[in-house]
């Protein structure tokens, strides 16, 4: 007992800044969400699938760099801090060039848009919007690398701080472009993709500033260590953090195809399961950040070489876990359709989502107990295995499922085929990586230094 509730504290102390940080940052993509969508459908249908390209690379590039958590917690409690500030150069170059290739890859997939969407209105704001978000992934890279660092350290509040006040300059910024305040032209969901952009870079230089009071020696000269990293570092942050992201990408890119295939089934569909989506990923935020606290208290116990507190902690992650999944499954099957009307004033549109948010709430469940067991996994390094069930249980088995059910089965079932389906996938998941975890737990050799 002495022990849980001394890592409930832990636990606490890290998974609340962090979650002010997740709803944050999801609540940037819920202003946009809610700001065009009372521009037009079209408008609100645009930035869905604009979110269903940026979003996935976002959270690949996150992955990346979430690698830094264990490491830096590793190093910080085998008491090696003269070593933290070459890793976080080492994060920073990374992070930098990740955003730079991300950005181009977005620009890309912005002039392929009009292939995929059949409305050539809504496939145009989708295009600019998604340029527009392309120019800020540098500056996500930069935001990112500062972040882990912190929150590794133990101060993730200071990240929240500056997260906090980026949402809430969103807003104006949003509002300025898209409103066409000030005299500029209204641009509808175009602006929020600029507005996006600068907050990017605005927190980005938030946290170099906060970063440089707080975390670094006053002498250590970080930006010349940026353009000359410890090469040994660049390789081990990205053999960690490739496979991470990669699985990431792999979950997050599953709601971004499955957005694609329902453009042709039109606005209101797409708009309908973009509303579904962002609540449960509201819901889900408490879960995704108690996940990534257990990364840095699993990196720090096995960095003190307490290898049986490092699996105690695993599991009581995953259980606390299920706990809140619970109470977020009740809250959405509730009041599922209340919440879809505040996004939205087409009765089509909240009719459709609050049937999908249903299928959020049984997923739930399934969603929790995987992305604690990945956590602790992280946190062991183990990031392979993670990123190969990742894939076999959302893009083979959900996908598949999905999309039978959508429009192959005797009685296709559209957008809630593929909410079955990720019922379905995530469930699998779960199921494999709390083995997975059970297995890696017992067998501390497998951590590398």
């Amino acid at each position: 007992m002495s022990f849980t509730r001394h890592e409930l504290k832990a636990l606490s102390r890290l998974t609340l800044p962090i979650l002010a940080t997740q709803l944050a940052q999801i609540g940037m993509g819920t202003v946009d969400t809610l700001m065009s969508g009372y521009v037009s459908t079209r408008d609100l249908a645009a930035v869905a699938i604009g979110t269903s390209f940026w979003m996935p690379v976002w959270l690949f590039l996150a992955g990346i760099l979430v690698a830094l958590s264990p490491l830096t917690a590793r190093l910080n409690a085998a008491a090696r801090g003269a070593d933290l500030p070459h890793l976080l150069a080492a994060a920073l170059w990374l992070g930098i060039v990740a955003g730079a290739i991300a950005g181009v890859f977005l620009y890309a997939m912005a002039q392929l848009i009009g292939a995929w969407v059949d409305d050539p209105v809504t496939a145009e704001i989708a295009a600019q919007y998604l340029t527009a978000i392309a120019i800020g992934m540098p500056g996500a890279g930069v935001f990112l690398a500062y972040r882990f660092y912190a929150e590794a350290l133990n101060q993730a509040s200071h990240v929240t701080r500056v997260m906090l006040a980026g949402l809430a300059f969103n807003v104006p910024v949003n509002a300025v472009f898209v409103y066409g305040w000030f005299g500029l032209p209204p641009l509808g969901g175009v602006g929020c993709g600029i507005g996006s952009s600068i907050v990017f870079a605005t927190m980005a230089f938030a946290m170099a500033i906060n970063t440089r009071r707080h975390r670094l020696q006053p002498e250590f000269r970080l930006w010349r260590r940026i353009w000359r990293p410890k090469w040994d570092r660049v390789k081990q942050l990205a053999a960690v953090g490739l496979p991470i992201g990669v699985a990431i990408f792999f979950e997050v890119s599953l709601f971004s195809v499955i957005a694609l295939f329902l453009t042709e089934l039109g606005p209101t569909v797409v708009a309908g399961h973009q509303v579904a989506l962002n609540v449960s990923s509201l819901t889900f935020m408490i879960p995704l950040s108690l996940g990534m606290a257990l990364t840095v208290r699993v990196g720090h116990h096995l960095g003190a070489g307490a290898y049986d507190l490092a699996r105690r902690a695993s599991w009581l992650g995953v259980v606390v876990n299920l706990g809140i999944a619970m109470f977020n499954a009740s809250l959405i099957v509730l009041l599922s359709a209340p919440i879809a009307s505040l996004y939205s004033p087409d009765p089509k549109v909240v009719a459709l989502a609050a049937t999908l948010l249903l299928f959020a709430a049984v997923f739930q469940l399934s969603d929790a107990i995987q992305i604690a067991a990945a956590g602790a996994l992280r946190g062991y390094q183990d990031t392979i295995a993670v990123m190969l069930i990742t894939f076999v249980s959302y893009w083979l088995l959900g996908l598949g499922l999905g999309y039978w059910l959508a429009f192959l089965a005797p009685e296709p079932l559209g957008a809630q085929g593929f909410w079955i389906g990720l019922v379905v996938g995530l469930t699998a998941a779960a199921i494999a990586l709390g083995w997975r975890l059970a297995v890696i737990a017992k067998r501390p050799a497998v951590v590398h230094g």
